[in-house]
Parts: C-alpha cells; sequence; structure tokens
C-alpha cells in the first residue's frame, strides 16, 4: 500500500521568468484549475490558487523584462503541489520542498528545476536517498583546469627561452615587448 501524501511544504520557492513564459504559466493553470489572475498597480502579477481549505497567492513581482516568485506555500491539494512541482521544473526553478506523510516525510532540493537532492525524515532521522553528482561537469572542469596549468607552462617556456636571447644581447626591444605581452598573459591565467 502506498502511503498517502498529506501535504506538500515548498519551504523555499524561487522562479524567475519573462513575460512570455508567465502568459504560459497562467495558461498552464487555467487548464488544469481556475486559478484568479490579478494585475497590480505595480505591474506585479498576482495567481491566486484554490487549494481544498484555502487559497494560495503566488505573487510575481515585476523587474523589467522578468518576473520573479520568491517566498514558501503549504499546498494540501496533491494535483496543485504537482502543478507547480512541474512548474518548478519546466521553468528551471530553484525550491526546498518537504512531502508530509503520516509517518516520515520527503525532503526535495531542486537547483535550476532538476532534483539535486532527496532525503527521507522518519523518527528525526535523516537519510539519504539521492544526491546529484555532476561527473561530466566535474571532468570538464579538471579539463579545464588542466589546460590553464598547460598554458601557463608554455608561456613560462617561452619567458625561459626568450630571457635567455635577452642574455645574448638580441633585438632587445622586441624581446622585451615579447616579455610584456607574455607576463601580462600569465598574470592573467594565474588569476583563473
Amino acid at each position: 500500500m502506498m502511503a498517502k501524501r498529506l501535504a506538500t511544504n515548498y519551504e523555499f520557492l524561487k522562479l524567475q521568468v519573462t513575460p512570455v513564459q508567465m502568459k504560459h504559466i497562467i495558461q498552464y493553470f487555467e487548464q488544469e484549475s481556475t486559478p484568479q489572475v490579478c494585475v497590480l498597480d505595480n505591474g506585479d502579477t498576482e495567481l491566486s490558487l484554490q487549494d481544498k481549505d484555502q487559497v494560495i497567492p503566488l505573487t510575481f513581482q515585476s523587474y523589467g523584462h522578468r518576473y520573479v516568485l520568491e517566498g514558501s506555500v503549504m499546498v494540501k491539494d496533491l494535483k496543485l503541489a504537482n502543478m507547480i512541482r512541474k512548474t518548478v521544473t519546466d521553468y528551471k526553478g530553484h525550491a526546498k520542498v518537504q512531502r508530509i506523510y503520516e509517518s516520515f516525510s520527503m525532503r526535495y532540493d531542486y537547483a535550476y528545476g532538476i532534483v539535486i537532492k532527496i532525503q527521507e525524515v522518519r523518527n528525526n532521522k535523516i537519510r539519504l536517498v539521492y544526491e546529484f553528482e555532476d561527473t561530466l561537469g566535474d571532468l570538464r572542469r579538471l579539463y579545464e583546469a588542466q589546460g590553464v596549468e598547460d598554458q601557463i607552462a608554455w608561456v613560462k617556456l617561452q619567458v625561459d627561452q626568450l630571457l635567455e636571447q635577452r642574455n645574448k644581447g638580441e633585438h632587445l626591444n622586441d624581446i622585451d615587448s615579447a616579455l610584456t605581452k607574455l607576463a601580462h598573459e600569465l598574470f592573467v591565467l594565474e588569476a583563473t
């Protein structure tokens, strides 16, 4: 028998969308429920959703060409909770969500619309169920870091060769100019 979800607590919820995406969100909620949409005097848009025995206002604040929703909300209706979850995933939102069941709860952390961590909380004990590991990204960052180290070694080799030529007294102005450029390049690479 599957456990019955009592509520979904969006402890933290953040979405940042364009005006076009805002229209799509409103249309999505209109297809699945009967929200009240109110555009406030300051340009903010409030989406009021019916949740069993209460109305949940989601206020998207207007910041020029962006709307930002930030806050927390407790949802009891499973369908409405899933609609909010879908909106978070579709629009690359951030959230900390606690799905509450009778004898335990599940915590989900979302970053850019992707679940990055799932934890089970039972009897005040936390058990890690899933944690996102960006192995490909880690390898890419390692490769890029190695690439910078290789570039630094190459620049140092060029500097050594130019210094040897300078010690011989050949083309001093050209060598000094090249050394200045390499010193700047080395500075930039080491700052990376």
